[in-house]
This record gives structure tokens, sequence and C-alpha cells, in this order.
């Protein structure tokens, strides 16, 4: 019976283990095709507001496109998240929207006076504001280590290298 016992907790600890693992990778999968997203939309946008239309327009534009995708991509969940959400939810979805709503405007409008390959590092730097802004405000949630810190200090490096190079 022991033994029995003994192997369901070690299966149970193999499938607690595995989920953690599976969700890192799909973490890992996730960021790295975000990474690709950013990249080849920072190519378009670099075209778009250099050739075809100004900073303001393209944003519009952009964001348009994407809450449509999104939506059609999304819609069951949406459709769920919208009737179980709590009402105060939706002032950080808001301001986050708000937020990602002034980065792409900023970034459009940065792409007009700048090289592209000057822009998007300095851009890319908003993993710094996302540590510090974690710091002061989610300590709770997400953990700030000297590791992160470290990772931090090399990111503005590279950042310094490429926009001075």
């Amino acid at each position: 019976m022991s033994n029995l016992l003994g192997g369901w907790r070690i299966n149970l600890l193999q499938t607690k283990l595995l989920a953690r693992v599976e969700r890192r990778w799909i973490g890992f999968a996730a960021a790295i095709i975000s990474a690709f997203g950013y990249g080849a939309g920072a190519i378009a946008s670099k075209h778009v507001v250099t050739h075809m239309t100004g900073p303001i327009t393209a944003t519009a534009f952009s964001l348009l496109f994407g809450a449509i995708l999104v939506f059609g991509l999304f819609y069951r969940d949406l459709k769920s998240d919208l009737k179980t959400a709590p009402r105060k939810a939706w002032i950080p979805v808001s301001l986050a929207g708000i937020s990602a709503s002034i980065g792409v405007t900023f970034w459009f409008l940065s792409m007009v006076k700048l090289p592209l390959v000057v822009s998007a590092p300095l851009v890319g730097a908003y993993p710094l504001v996302s540590i510090i802004l974690a710091w002061l405000f989610i300590r709770r949630l997400d953990r700030v280590t000297w590791r992160t810190i470290a990772g931090a200090i090399v990111v503005i490096a590279g950042i310094t290298l490429v926009t001075t190079g």
C-alpha cells in the first residue's frame, strides 16, 4: 500500500514538475514569437511612417487592425472574460491600453526622426522601465533580484553600444 501511495506521490510530483516546465517553454515560445512580431512590425512601421502616412495615423490603424485580429482570434475568451471579470479590473486594463497606445505612438514618432537601428533598441529598453515599476508597485507579484538588476545593466550597456555605434 505504501509503495502504491509513494508511486502516486511521485506521479503527482512529476505531473506538477512537467506542468511547470511546460508553462516555462510556452512562455519562452510566446516571448520569442512576440520578438518576431515586434521586429517585423518595426520594419513595416518604419516604411509606413517614412513613405506613406504620419505616425498618428499609422498608430490608429495599427491598433485598430490589432484589435480586430485579437477580437477575431479570441472572441470566445473575450466573451467569457467580459462576463466574469470584476468591474475594478477594467481600471488597470484601461491604463494598460492607454500606456500601450502612448508607447506605440511615440515609437512611431521616434521612427520619423531616427534611424530604426537607433529607435528600436531605445524603445527596447522598456523592460528596464518595467523592472523599476515592478519593484515600486508590484513587489508581491514579481521579484526583482540581483540577477535581474545585473541583466538590466547589460541591457543598458548594449543599448548604449547600439545607439552610439
